[in-house]
């Protein structure tokens, strides 16, 4: 079931003393999907998809999520109420690729109060049974 189509802009600066997906301009057009939609008494390892591709909404704005893709997951899983670990991050490009995000560390600033969780990231292709989740939301990305 979808749950939001949107197009996500990052200008690079920093707002209301956060850190921004990444310090250049990017856009990438963004699907939410919950791919647990089954009623019963299942419990799912993952709940939802979050299908993303570069929009490239003009030339300056043409980062790429591959090195940037924690900052990002952490900004959505905030707006959006999703929980980072039972979320499937995939990227639409010349390949599918899905985004593995580790926790490693968590860090406490004397800043914030709040800790802050450290990512290892690593990409992989997207494996053929959820290709087959997600392939009606891809058709007009």
């Amino acid at each position: 079931m979808l749950l939001h189509d949107f197009i996500y802009e990052w200008d690079g600066k920093s707002n209301k003393g956060e850190k921004p997906v990444s310090w250049w301009p990017g856009s990438y057009r963004v699907k939410i999907v919950r791919i647990a939609t089954d009623k019963t008494n299942i419990s799912y390892l993952v709940h939802t998809a979050v299908i993303l591709k570069n929009a490239k909404a003009n030339p300056t704005m043409n980062t790429s999520l591959k090195n940037y893709i924690h900052n990002f997951a952490q900004i959505i899983s905030k707006e959006y109420d999703l929980n980072i670990d039972k979320t499937l991050w995939i990227e639409l490009g010349d390949e599918i690729r899905v985004a593995n995000l580790n926790p490693e560390q968590k860090l406490v600033s004397k800043q914030k109060l709040v800790p802050e969780i450290l990512y290892a990231v690593s990409w992989r292709p997207i494996r053929p049974n959820e290709l087959a989740i997600i392939k009606s939301y891809i058709k007009d990305m």
